[in-house]
């Protein structure tokens, strides 16, 4: 069976490349996404039926934003993770609190969410809510591989 990565060139450091590229991707377009939040919020709201639709879409608009503003949190956080990745320093702290911040980001995102998407029964808030959930645990579960990593690594560094 051939070896792809060689047959393509690809490498690690290209990898990490693509990497960094798509996270500065998705803080262009999560950039312009919060520029662009009265429209998205009027789009997305359109065939709302509720008594008074001005304060669902405040809320919902208030909601976009705090939820942006995480997303950037978390995109700043990834670029600099992967970029100490790329430096060679893998099981560090700093990569820790990296991914505790992320964590810790989509878990705001999830407790902004599944309120809002329940009470303005707007189901695809309430699913990004069980998204951004479901990916606080997976990179909380990361987070506690990368801790026992570093501590081993730090217990063998005094060994030797």
């Amino acid at each position: 069976m051939p070896n792809h990565t060689r047959l393509f060139g690809w490498n690690d450091a290209k990898s990490i490349a693509l990497s960094k590229f798509s996270t500065l991707a998705m803080g262009v377009i999560c950039l312009v996404m919060l520029f662009c939040g009265p429209q998205l919020v009027g789009w997305a709201m359109r065939d709302y039926a509720g008594p008074d639709p001005a304060l669902p879409r405040a809320l919902l608009l208030g909601i976009g934003y705090l939820c942006g503003a995480l997303a950037l949190a978390t995109l700043c956080q990834l670029y600099r993770l992967l970029g100490r990745i790329g430096r060679g320093a893998v099981f560090v702290r700093a990569n820790v609190t990296a991914l505790r911040r992320i964590s810790w980001c989509c878990a705001g995102a999830a407790v902004l969410c599944q309120p809002a998407g329940f009470w303005l029964r707007l189901p695809f808030v309430f699913a990004l809510g069980l998204g951004a959930g479901f990916m606080a645990l997976i990179v909380r579960v990361i987070k506690n591989a990368f801790e026992q990593a570093v501590s081993m690594k730090d217990e063998l560094d005094f060994t030797i």
